[in-house]
């Protein structure tokens, strides 16, 4: 290419002709997704977050439900992002809202002449809205002098200077004794216009003297320790600082909705009042239900809980804590079939996209057989149930509650194993940062028990703080046993995907396929050398086919490429098993008894 720049004179020149194959990277299997409750924050729509910090300065603090201390505990074990989706019951599409539904709190405000001008509402639902105090005011800001006289029914005036008056801005045009408004549709250097549909209906003179000031008004909205104050601040669309549009680009605190007043201007602009609350917030839980947090799919514009976060596609894992409050509202089978229809869902999302993970709260309970009985309910390579609770310090000041489902934990483990070793390694022997105590002590014989059954469970050592003690799935299929082994073939899949765009549309012929082949090829190579696969040579730990037998006429006609790719995945050792031979006096090892 260096050669090719240095090329004079006018020509035809061959180009490189460099593959356009680009290596395989690893794809990033670190990213968790989990729908909950919050006290505020943006219902049923992802946000990416990249710190603790971060979910509460979107979501609050609140010790209503399991969100909040899964988040905390995922980045405490070493997570660096996830997404949330937070849910409440609302009305479906065509439903009317009720009273329990969740809602923003909001305030009506009223004009001049009494008549509803603007509807103020809280950047989202909840009774956090309710707290929000907020004031108008009415100003002046730039004033000029009138330079050449003007007729009854004028559309434009000559004035001294136009600075500070912009498009959009309602303006007060007056003299000793009377007074116009018009709002300016264009502004030159040393000229106004207005419509003529609001032509002016007195005559004023230069010499009057005869004034024109732009007329604003400004919003203070206040929660706790924020402010928020917008000066300058419009009613006609035409404006730069139409209030709707501003508050709604920059606050953080309140949405403005135009209720387009039929008060003549200046009479529509809000009332200045002492400041009040927004009233009517509610935030949805007492009637929140499993289909809430399910969700639906309507398409890109209408999706909701699980669904939404479906539509993620950097979500590798998934966790919804939250789910066990079914039990706190309405124990018994109801809970169960709540609690069923969610998890369900989960692993439904997680098989039919075949790219992430799900991780499974089990309910709080003591009897260990009921917890080998929900496990036989799911049978997928795609989740892993994860038993007991963990006692942990509540995520808010003075919160009480302490005792949590341990998935929001174990899903930074997850991304801490995937940091420090890679997918391949069994997430397991770790110890669960954040955790003070477990909500269960379970003996050796119930850790088999449940191991053999497939259920991960924490175990506390002293010393060695709690840690997760077991890498199953909930797969009935050998093959399939193991975490690492399912979380390997996901990041393969999701790496080969991203890392094989560029074949799309190339020549479906043996120069495209020996590329690919060397391509995947170096990839898996590397994945062999961290330990990812079985094998003492590259050969015996993975093959790459893509050729004339896997690509016949028949398929290529159909516009398809078929690459075969096959690995030996390396297994944890579960199970470390010693032989202890003692040597007495003189005895050589091999008469030795073994123990």
């Amino acid at each position: 290419m260096n050669a090719l720049r240095e090329i004079r004179p006018p020509g035809v020149y061959p180009a490189s002709d460099e593959a356009r194959a680009t290596p395989l990277s690893v794809a990033d299997t670190r990213v968790a997704g989990f729908v909950g409750l919050a006290a505020k924050g943006p219902l049923d729509e992802p946000r990416r977050l990249g710190s603790w910090n971060e979910f509460v300065e979107i979501y609050g603090q609140s010790n209503e439900g399991y969100l909040g201390r899964a988040v905390e505990g995922f980045f405490l074990n070493g997570g660096k992002t996830c997404f949330v989706v937070r849910v409440a019951h609302r009305p479906r599409p065509g439903e009317l809202a009720g009273p329990d539904h969740a809602a923003c709190g909001e305030r009506i405000v009223k004009d001049g002449w009494e008549k509803s001008t603007l509807r103020v509402r809280a950047l989202n639902e909840g009774r956090w809205g309710n707290a929000i105090w907020v004031r108008f005011e009415q100003s002046t800001s730039a004033k000029t002098l009138l330079t050449l006289d003007l007729d009854v029914g004028a559309g434009e005036a000559r004035v001294n200077s136009a600075r500070g008056f912009e498009r959009g801005a309602l303006v007060r045009i007056f003299d000793r004794e009377n007074s116009d408004y018009v709002v300016l549709t264009e502004v030159d250097d040393r000229t106004l216009r207005w419509s003529s549909a609001t032509p002016i209906v007195r005559r004023y003179r230069a010499a009057g003297p005869t004034y024109l000031e732009v007329l604003e008004f400004e919003l203070f909205a206040s929660l706790k320790d924020r402010r928020e104050v917008f000066r300058g601040l419009q009613l006609s669309p035409l404006s730069r600082r139409y209030a709707p549009r501003v508050i709604n680009e920059q606050s953080q605190l309140v949405r403005l909705e135009d209720l387009r007043s039929v008060s003549p201007a200046p009479h529509n602009l809000p009332q200045a009042e002492p400041a009040a609350k927004l009233t009517g917030g509610r935030d949805g839980w007492e009637a929140v239900a499993a289909d809430d947090f399910v969700g639906f799919d309507h398409g890109p514009e209408a999706r909701r809980g699980l669904m939404a976060l479906a539509a993620v596609e950097q979500v590798a894992m998934l966790a919804i804590p939250d789910a066990m409050l079914s039990y706190l509202r309405h124990p018994g089978p109801q809970a169960d079939r709540d609690v069923q229809h969610i998890q369900d869902a989960m692993v439904t999302v997680c098989e039919n996209l075949k790219d992430r993970f799900a991780i499974l709260d089990m309910p709080q309970t003591r009897d260990i057989e009921a917890v080998k009985r929900w496990r036989r309910r799911v049978s997928s390579s795609f989740a892993a149930f994860y038993f007991p609770w963990l006692n942990v310090g509540g995520a808010g000041e003075g919160s009480a509650a302490s005792r949590v489902p341990p998935s929001g934990h174990i899903a930074g483990v997850f991304a801490r194993c995937d940091t420090q070793h890679g997918s391949h390694k069994a997430p397991a022997n770790e110890v669960i940062a954040g955790a003070s105590g477990l909500s269960l002590a379970l003996q050796d014989d119930h850790l088999g028990a449940l191991n053999t059954e497939g259920v991960n469970t924490m175990r506390s050592f002293p010393g060695r703080g709690i840690r997760v003690w077991g890498a199953r799935t909930t797969s009935d299929d050998p093959s399939w046993r193991y975490v690492n082994v399912r979380r390997l073939f996901i990041m393969l899949r999701r790496s080969i995907i991203q890392g094989t765009q560029w074949v799309v549309f190339e020549p479906n012929g043996p120069a495209t396929w020996e590329v690919l082949n060397r391509a995947i090829k170096s990839f898996l190579g590397e994945q062999w050398k961290k330990g990812a696969f079985a094998g003492e040579s590259a050969e015996e730990a993975f093959f790459v086919k893509c050729d004339e037998e896997t690509n016949p006429p028949a398929l290529r006609d159909q516009g398809q490429m078929l690459v075969e790719i096959g690995v030996a995945p390396s297994l944890p050792a579960e199970f470390i098993i010693f032989t202890v031979v003692q040597t007495m006096g003189d005895q050589g090892a091999e008469g030795a008894p073994a123990a």
